[in-house]
């Protein structure tokens, strides 16, 4: 009998044990093990991307590199220089913040916070924006190859998409700063976080208390500056990868029925047009992708938040939030390694600026006959995304 009570007491305790959700389980113990690695892996990514950004805008910004892709990667990579720099700073100062420096919990490194995590949102959305204007440029080469070679590879609508991007993008991210504030927190809350005791008053960021301001910013950065631009990256990268099909199907054809002798200058340009490896599209395909992978749950999350209120966003959103930053970083960074693999006149621009010894050999080569030259630009032809020239022969690759 007494056995029997003992079973009955242990299964009443087995119920009274609350249930582990989901949030308990993954996404906050998720949270606490990334946390610890966060700042440093942050901060590698910074370095190596401001520093990688910086080489980009030297290359591109050459002479002989100077076309109308190019100024607007040069715009890219400068807004990816500054999220690097702006971020790496933010770090610096959330580690030692977590260290207990006093002066960082005052009131006016508070306020740097709250302009440096907004300026941080301002730089993303300006690289996020000329990502999808260089999207838009190559997607118009290969649909309309003679009104781009008209109207798109000239420098004029580059140089004005970048300037339209770095006035217009700061002036509808305004609202960001009016949704948090600098406010004065309990000195218990952060011993008890940090494990540390601070003397006199202690400042940190916090959302303003307007419910309906903040949902009303987050349904307009979840929706027009994440989820709808994604969307259309989305919609260019599948018309990218049929052109990539297609260009392929249509490469390969030639090959089976061309003839042994070319002779005409009009068959020569289709030969060398359906030989070509696409090579920038297949970069861009990449770039793109990225961009969507990263920016599109951002949107998501930003959208759940407009809808579920500031519970959904303490809850679900500031755990991953570090976690989604550290894939922008990163995002932000690859662009110099994904440039030198795709672009033979970058790489050669490069070795030439920073490897002087190599200087004859970049920019110059051997000399070739010209039947050689046109052998191998028909085998392997440069690419023509980071130069920005586009040849009738090269429009469809």
């Amino acid at each position: 009998m007494e056995d029997i009570i003992e079973q009955n007491d242990s299964f009443s305790a087995m119920n009274d044990t609350p249930i582990c959700t989901y949030f308990d389980c993954y996404i906050h113990a998720f949270a606490m093990y990334y946390d610890e690695i966060h700042i440093p892996l942050s901060i590698s990514i910074c370095i190596f991307g401001a520093a990688s950004n910086v080489f980009n805008i030297i290359v591109l910004t050459r002479k002989r590199m100077r076309t109308p892709i190019n100024i607007l990667l040069t715009g890219l990579s400068i807004a990816q220089w500054l999220l690097a720099t702006n971020y790496f700073l933010y770090l610096l100062l959330e580690y030692y913040r977590c260290q207990c420096v006093q002066i960082l919990w005052s009131e006016a490194f508070t306020r740097y916070r709250f302009f440096n995590v907004n300026l941080n949102t301002v730089f993303h959305t300006i690289a996020f924006t000329t990502t999808i204007v260089v999207a838009v440029f190559r997607y118009c080469a290969l649909k309309f190859p003679i009104q781009a070679n008209r109207f798109i590879y000239k420098c004029q609508p580059a140089i004005a998409a970048n300037v339209i991007i770095w006035i217009i993008i700061p002036i509808i991210s305004l609202p960001l700063f009016f949704i948090s504030e600098v406010k004065i927190v309990a000195r218990d809350h952060v011993a008890y976080d940090l494990q540390c005791e601070m003397e006199g008053p202690l400042y940190d960021l916090s959302y303003q208390e307007s419910p309906l301001l903040v949902s009303a910013v987050f349904w307009a950065f979840g929706i027009v500056f994440k989820l709808l631009p994604s969307l259309i990256l989305s919609i260019l990268l599948i018309a990218l990868i049929r052109s990539l099909k297609s260009v392929e199907r249509r490469r390969k054809n030639w090959k089976r029925t061309q003839g042994a002798n070319i002779c005409t200058n009009s068959e020569r340009k289709a030969k060398r047009k359906l030989t070509t490896r696409p090579r920038t599209t297949r970069m861009l395909v990449i770039i793109l992708l990225l961009c969507v992978m990263v920016e599109l749950p951002m949107g998501i999350l930003n959208l759940c938040v407009a809808i579920y209120g500031e519970e959904f966003g303490n809850r679900y959103y500031d755990p991953v939030g570090n976690l989604m930053e550290m894939l922008t970083l990163l995002y932000s960074s690859v662009s110099f390694v994904l440039y030198c693999t795709m672009s033979n006149e970058y790489l050669s621009t490069f070795r030439a600026l920073f490897f002087p010894w190599a200087r004859k050999n970049s920019l110059r080569g051997p000399r070739r006959s010209w039947k050689n030259r046109h052998e191998e630009a028909s085998k392997s032809p440069r690419t023509f995304l980071i130069n920005g020239t586009a040849p009738s022969s090269y429009v469809g690759s």
